[in-house]
């Protein structure tokens, strides 16, 4: 069956166009649906690895006005449309297992064979209402769902009596599939996350998607309401992308602009030129190839009920990253083991919005968290970095700083 629309993605970011969230925020709740939709149903196979759609996609941004839960609530209705298992943000880590546990379904693959899964989506418009306050469990089995196990065990709470009368504490959930689709400010993700998480497992399956704030200015959306035919046929469409199984592989030349591509980016990571230049960042620049693979397969199914990745599902998916990427490294801001990691960022913000700016006006901002001799700390560490420049006024009795980029 033919599909009514060229391709999925595009008609969605169409379909939320009048509405204020950043189009990135909307790019990446279509791509979470996307993944959502196919499931385990189809996969590539990596050497001796077998790689699925699912991905844990988070919206970061200032809490109310950058409009994260608005992109979400987009998004999820979609989703709900093909039936999809969706967990709600409030669930505990022992009723995720429940809910995944329930969630089995089987489908017949493109061998023809019956194949068992339990795909969830968790859609938390607030991360921190879902994980939690730095809760490392949750965070642990959350690192070993999203590589798709067949068989995951878990501990279960009280035991259980087997047949035969033996005690069992664990029990086996086949084909697991969990897709994350979040938001939360930064200002949260301390909380969320301990210190030594950053940059960890949970961490390096994320794809950050950061924004400042809202994307468009739209007082009174009713001048142009959702596009009721659209939503018809972008549901017609995701129907078909729902039902889609196999194996995906790479065309001919898509596998050659992939191959140059991983190249490259070994050879510069030698010379210490990473994508995102924090530390912090090396267990996802590690992981870098299966997200643009993962993705990849994402935006194929928008195009097209083939399975193959072409050139073009390629080089989207490698800029659709790299564009994420420029903005990933302000997800974690003020979240380093120096003292004065996070007032340090807010210094920067507010060099970077104004170009120019005197320390006495930073001091009258930030009274309530810097003092002089913080803010001289965080001035030599902001011109070490090459990033400011400092001019002494002497008649005024202060000083100036520039922002270099």
């Amino acid at each position: 069956m033919p599909r009514l629309l060229n391709d999925w993605l595009k008609s969605y970011l169409k379909f939320a166009e009048n509405t204020e969230p950043p189009t990135s925020y909307h790019t990446w709740v279509g791509i979470s649906v996307l993944a959502s939709a196919l499931q385990r149903k189809v996969h590539m196979l990596w050497g001796h690895n077998k790689i699925y759609a699912n991905q844990y996609i988070i919206l970061v941004g200032p809490s109310g006005t950058a409009r994260k839960g608005d992109a979400i609530s987009i998004g999820r209705p979609m989703m709900e449309h093909v039936n999809l298992k969706i967990a709600s943000q409030r669930i505990t880590p022992e009723a995720l297992i429940s809910v995944m546990s329930e969630s089995i379904t089987s489908f017949t693959d493109s061998n023809k064979d019956v194949v068992f899964q339990a795909p969830i989506t968790v859609v938390a418009s607030e991360l921190s209402v879902f994980v939690g306050q730095k809760n490392l469990k949750l965070l642990a089995d959350l690192t070993d769902l999203y590589d798709a196990h067949n068989a995951w065990e878990y501990q279960t709470k009280h035991g259980y009596q087997t047949p035969k009368g033996k005690t069992k504490t664990t029990d086996v959930i086949s084909g697991v599939c969990v897709n994350i689709l979040g938001g939360t400010a930064p200002d949260w993700i301390p909380t969320i996350l301990p210190q030594e998480a950053i940059g960890g497992g949970w961490t390096s399956r994320v794809i950050f998607i950061v924004e400042p704030g809202k994307g468009q200015v739209v007082a009174n959306p009713n001048i142009s309401p959702p596009d009721d035919i659209l939503r018809k046929k972008l549901e017609k469409d995701l129907e078909q992308i729902h039902l889609l199984v196999g194996e995906y592989q790479f065309t001919t030349d898509a596998l050659d602009a992939y191959v140059y591509w991983y190249e490259d980016q070994e050879e510069k990571l030698k010379t210490g030129t990473f994508p995102i230049q924090d530390g912090r960042f090396g267990g996802y620049i590690a992981r870098r190839a299966t997200h643009i693979k993962k993705l990849s397969m994402c935006l194929s199914a928008s195009r097209t009920n083939d399975i193959e990745i072409n050139l073009e599902d390629f080089d989207r998916a490698k800029k659709l990253l790299e564009r994420a990427e420029k903005k990933m490294v302000k997800a974690f801001k003020g979240m380093g083991k120096s003292d004065i990691a996070e007032v340090t960022d807010k210094v920067l913000e507010i060099i970077m919005a104004k170009k120019e700016v005197k320390r006495s006006e930073i001091l009258r901002f930030l009274y309530g968290d810097i003092d002089i001799w913080t803010l001289e700390q965080v001035e030599k560490v902001l011109y070490g970095m090459k990033v400011i420049d400092v001019n002494y006024l002497i008649e005024e009795k202060d000083v100036l700083y520039k922002y270099m980029g």
